[in-house]
């Protein structure tokens, strides 16, 4: 009830005037902090983390679309490495930014229409043979799964035929005028999702940010910044356990590696998207250059079993966990039948992760843990 009602409220606002406007909606906090500065942290982990991943993302996407403008103006080898190139860098920055769909940003279900996956092949095919005009409006009128960085990844990309095959459907096939319009429309439309992510955030757009700031309420509520937030890393651990790695490796299933499990099939990018998640997560947790959940941590005194102070073993977790995922050896494609004591490893590791931010930290800071399908326990 009270997440409907501040949403109602703020939409409100929103609707009726402007940024200022939008100041008056934010829920003030419940009870005044005592002692620790958890304003001072949320400010820090929006202005320092949030805004600047969500500008980066921006900037990588509308690279990709440039990139891609160039490819379907005249498709070489060199045209095409170069929208390879920035289509990984666009794809590892928006995973990056996973632990922030929270709130108005999750509502928007932009983050759906960024990357949907699997991606659609057959209707992607089907609509590059077909004859409707492929512009705007259509784009926006298709479903999520046949646009974004995972229709990209298919239309970019090719792990059998290699980028020879990919120059032959743009060059020389009979619908490669149509293949190179529905790339680009869905490189544009990226750009143009990207900024209005970013929008969601800032004072041009909902304002996000201020409310986020300021819903600092007592830990156990579930509206609550704080809360939501560990929430969403908890949730993204248990994602990646259950699903981006826990697939492929086999170990939610019945045990036997699936390599076109991984949820890069076509670029093989897997593990770059993994770890551009956790390490925005670690840089959530440290407060980067300023105020994050350790020094809270600290603040509480809190400690493990045996007395070490919570958040170096948290911080000690972190980098071992990471650690773990650049030991393994080429791709996760290859490694998980090639290297599956690497990729276990990383994998056993994240759910240690898991359990400190899910079990320990949560309880220290009053964090109420709301219920997710993902569930890697």
């Amino acid at each position: 009830m009270k997440k409907l009602i501040y949403l109602i409220i703020l939409f409100l606002l929103i609707g009726c005037g402007g940024a200022a406007e939008t100041a008056t909606a934010v829920p003030q906090p419940t009870t005044t902090p005592p002692g620790f500065d958890r304003r001072a942290l949320l400010e820090n982990i929006t202005n320092q983390i949030a805004i600047p991943a969500h500008e980066a993302f921006v900037a990588r996407a509308e690279e990709l679309a440039t990139a891609v403008t160039t490819f379907t103006a005249n498709p070489t080898p060199e045209t095409l490495a170069a929208a390879q190139d920035a289509w990984r860098a666009a794809t590892v920055a928006r995973t990056g930014l996973l632990t922030f769909r929270i709130g108005l940003v999750d509502d928007s279900l932009l983050h759906n229409r960024l990357d949907n996956r699997p991606a659609r092949t057959t209707f992607i095919e089907e609509t590059a043979a077909g004859t409707v005009t492929i512009d705007d409006a259509f784009i926006e009128s298709i479903g999520s799964s046949s646009i974004g960085l995972g229709a990209m990844e298919y239309l970019l990309f090719d792990p059998t035929g290699g980028n020879e095959a990919v120059l032959a459907r743009y060059t020389t096939a009979e619908n490669a005028e149509r293949r190179r319009a529905y790339l680009l429309a869905v490189a544009q439309n990226l750009s143009v999702k990207a900024t209005a992510l970013l929008q969601v955030w800032t004072p041009d757009g909902q304002n996000y940010a201020q409310a986020f700031i300021a819903a600092d309420m007592d830990g156990g509520e579930l509206q609550g910044s704080m809360n939501m937030l560990v929430n969403q890393m908890i949730s993204d651990l248990e994602e990646i356990i259950t699903t981006r790695l826990g697939k492929p490796t086999g170990n939610t299933a019945n045990g036997q590696a699936r390599p076109d499990l991984v949820e890069s099939p076509f670029a093989f990018w897997s593990l770059p998207r993994i770890k551009a998640t956790l390490g925005t997560m670690h840089a959530i947790y440290t407060g980067s250059a300023g105020a994050g959940f350790d020094d809270y941590l600290d603040f509480l005194g809190a400690q493990t079993a045996d007395g070490t102070p919570l958040s170096q073993a948290i911080e000690a977790q972190f980098v071992t966990t990471l650690d773990a995922f650049a030991a393994i050896e080429g791709t996760l494609h290859t490694a998980v039948t090639d290297h599956p004591d690497q990729v276990n490893a990383a994998y056993e590791e994240v759910r240690t992760l898991l359990v400190l931010l899910k079990v320990d930290m949560a309880n220290h800071l009053g964090v109420t843990l709301t219920f997710n399908d993902n569930d890697g326990d």
